[in-house]
């Protein structure tokens, strides 16, 4: 393979630090990103991450609303040769996939075919997997479909959230795939199909936050861990719907905490100052360290238990 003109396309801040890589040990000719939005209340545009990037590194930048004819002839313009995408947010048609003749490359989080679909990261973290896996891929015309060149794993301690796993996954895409990129343009990787049954994730929305304390204390753990920062993980005390923000403990702490099978599920049973908030599940004692309010700002478990007494006899249904 020639030395690659590579197209990037990405939106959010994960992906960021790979064209920052890429850029520095490639001829990145040309970035595809989501259209400016504007923010809250603010009638402003603002860029996406990957935008505001591309300026300081003086790469042009494309912005369509969708993939057809003016977005195609801006990158034939562009003679790019390579697509390299991660996390753009746009499907990709076949007339726009075949302006790449040197490779479509996409980074999807998860070790396919598991976790196809918009929540890899999350879905890891649910799961109670110990590791992380970042593919690339080639893209195909279905949704993660495409065969594999290579993946890197992370080792995961169960005490990671959705937030922390995904600045873990930007670093480490951003150190694997430009070596990997490199030994497959010089042909030392080929690509193999993806094996084994396919699992799929869908859209996290705030119904994927919701507790239910009859479950298994590692359950609720990984849930409450996905959940951050968000939709936030949740339940109800006194009729009052309680974000649970953060936990004590990896998986080894879980595994190893009290069982409290004697125990009404959602009942705080116990306060430690050195763990947090002792609430019964199916199972064992789930020590949460991080609670919020509606239309409070999050506490760790001290100051909110100094501020509100009444969690310590109450119970999470």
């Amino acid at each position: 393979m020639t030395e690659p003109r590579i197209l990037f396309a990405g939106t959010p801040e994960i992906a960021v630090p790979l064209l920052k890589a890429l850029s520095s040990s490639f001829n990145v000719v040309g970035v595809l990103t989501s259209c400016d939005r504007s923010v809250g209340r603010s009638s402003r545009l603002v860029p996406t991450p990957v935008k505001a990037a591309a300026a300081e590194l003086g790469i042009p930048v494309l912005q369509f609303e969708s993939l057809r004819t003016p977005a195609r002839q801006a990158v034939r313009e562009l003679r790019a040769d390579t697509l390299v995408t991660f996390a753009f947010g746009k499907i990709f048609g076949p007339l726009f996939l075949d302006l790449f003749p040197n490779g479509r490359f996409n980074i999807h989080p998860s070790a396919l075919p598991q976790f196809r679909g918009p929540s890899p990261i999350q879905s890891t973290i649910l799961s109670g997997l110990d590791r992380a896996t970042i593919s690339l891929q080639d893209v195909g015309l279905k949704m993660d479909e495409g065969d594999i060149w290579g993946i890197h794993e992370i080792p995961l301690t169960g005490k990671e959230s959705t937030q922390s796993l995904t600045s873990l996954v930007s670093s480490e895409a951003a150190a694997f795939v430009p070596a990997l990129l490199r030994r497959i343009v010089s042909g030392e990787v080929t690509a193999r199909p993806q094996e084994g049954d396919a699992s799929y994730c869908t859209m996290i929305t705030r119904e994927t936050g919701t507790l239910d304390f009859n479950s298994s204390a590692m359950e609720l753990h990984c849930r409450i861990r996905a959940c951050y920062p968000w939709p936030k993980a949740w339940a109800k005390v006194n009729g009052t719907d309680i974000a649970i923000t953060e936990v004590w403990g990896g998986f080894d702490d879980v595994a190893s905490s009290e069982d409290c099978t004697d125990k009404e599920p959602g009942t705080v049973v116990a306060y430690r100052k050195d763990r947090g908030i002792g609430v019964a599940c199916a199972d064992k004692v789930l020590w949460l360290t991080g609670l919020q309010l509606p239309a409070k700002k999050e506490l760790d478990y001290k100051a909110f238990v100094n501020g509100n007494q009444w969690i310590l006899k109450s119970r999470f249904e």
